[in-house]
């Protein structure tokens, strides 16, 4: 497995933090040169500190929503000998019921979510498919695969992002069989994303309504409890070097999903995976 991204190269967005780093030092300890994107400069500079020292690190900073940027993350890794790894990581939440949450706060999370992993899917396809060899990864969230309250932005766009990559997946199983693509559904996992995603808003701490202020602290608690990134970071090389399709690192997401599936088959109704 180790061996096979020997020598490759790896654009990571989302980079900053969390999952992000967590998979770069991952593919880094795989022997891959690092293209590695964030939003933040202080954050990307402190993530690509902890990378190993003989690692080739490129930073960038940018707005996943906007294409050129992507476009110049994978032109700086074909100067480094060509993509072979793409992981879209990028991603914000920001909580809220659907009706209160304020409609720029809508567009900023489709806008990284969704927007930012087709454009990064497409930038990096059109150099995969052209030497009919890549690995495309999009990291979406068990929320891609259920639903809960008080996250709908967050839970449209995840929704979104597995399905592009399942019709992505199929697509390059027709037109360019030697690229792979994987989409990542993790749980409740220990980052700061809360608090970058404030920061990607512009925002303070917000006052919310009672009800979504309950919803926020139960997904906060979950996240302060969740697993270390580097539970995802294991599941992305694995998928790497297998080809899997579905990446779940934790087996409670798949429970989850096949209840979801069963109610519909059922006709019963959703469950509130909150309480």
């Amino acid at each position: 497995m180790t061996n096979a991204l020997e020598g490759g190269v790896a654009v990571v967005t989302g980079a900053g933090g969390g999952i992000g780093a967590a998979v770069a030092r991952t593919l880094a300890d795989a022997g891959m040169s690092l293209v590695l994107a964030d939003r933040s400069r202080s954050l990307l500079d402190a993530a690509a500190a902890t990378m190993p020292r003989e690692a080739t690190v490129i930073t960038a900073v940018g707005d996943v929503g906007d294409p050129s940027h992507h476009a110049a993350l994978v032109t700086a890794a074909e100067d480094l000998g060509g993509l072979t790894v793409s992981v879209q990581n990028a991603g914000v939440v920001l909580p809220g019921l659907s009706w209160e949450v304020p409609i720029e706060q809508w567009e900023l999370q489709i806008r990284v979510n969704y927007w930012g992993v087709v454009h990064g899917v497409r930038a990096a396809l059109t150099a995969m498919t052209r030497r009919g060899v890549g690995h495309v990864v999009a990291v979406a969230s068990g929320a891609g695969l259920v639903a809960t309250p008080g996250l709908a932005p967050y839970v449209s766009s995840k929704h979104a992002v597995v399905g592009l990559m399942e019709s992505v997946r199929h697509e390059l199983a027709r037109a360019a069989p030697g690229v792979k693509a994987s989409v990542v559904c993790p749980g409740n996992i220990r980052t700061p994303m809360t608090a970058n995603s404030l920061a990607a808003a512009g925002v303070a701490e917000e006052r919310l309504s009672p009800v979504a202020q309950q919803v926020a602290d139960t997904v906060r608690e979950g996240v302060d409890h969740g697993a270390a990134p580097e539970t995802v970071a294991d599941a992305v090389l694995e998928a790497l070097g297998t080809g899997r399709f579905w990446v779940l690192p934790q087996p409670e997401v798949a429970i989850g999903a096949l209840d979801r599936v069963q109610r519909i088959v059922d006709g019963r109704e959703p469950v509130d995976l909150l309480g």
